[in-house]
């Protein structure tokens, strides 16, 4: 077709060559997802890490304006941060408990 010869030994070999590196870059490339989702996984726990620091700090910035509204204009008398609940296996988190 293009004006190449082989022999039957050097197809053989063509042939036998490129079945290895076809498993060496199915190797390399298995390794390289393996690492890549290591590296998503570390980056999805940094980033709920991430996520929960500025809930918290959000929290701490708006419980005083909540404690006073709760105490000025709803007269409570016990303010709560950050109460946790569970019951029947559900687990609930409530932020502000007047």
């Amino acid at each position: 077709m293009w004006g190449l010869k082989m022999t039957d030994e050097e197809l053989k070999q063509l042939v036998a060559s490129l079945a290895i590196d076809q498993k060496e870059m199915a190797k390399e490339s298995n390794k390289r997802n393996k690492e890549t989702n290591k590296q998503l996984k570390e980056l999805g726990k940094q980033i709920g890490g991430l996520g929960k620091k500025f809930g918290s700090f959000t929290e701490g910035l708006a419980l005083p304006s909540m404690t006073k509204i709760l105490r000025e204009r709803f007269k409570m008398v016990v303010i709560s941060p950050s109460v946790r609940v569970s019951k029947n296996g559900i687990d609930a988190e409530i932020d502000v408990l007047a």
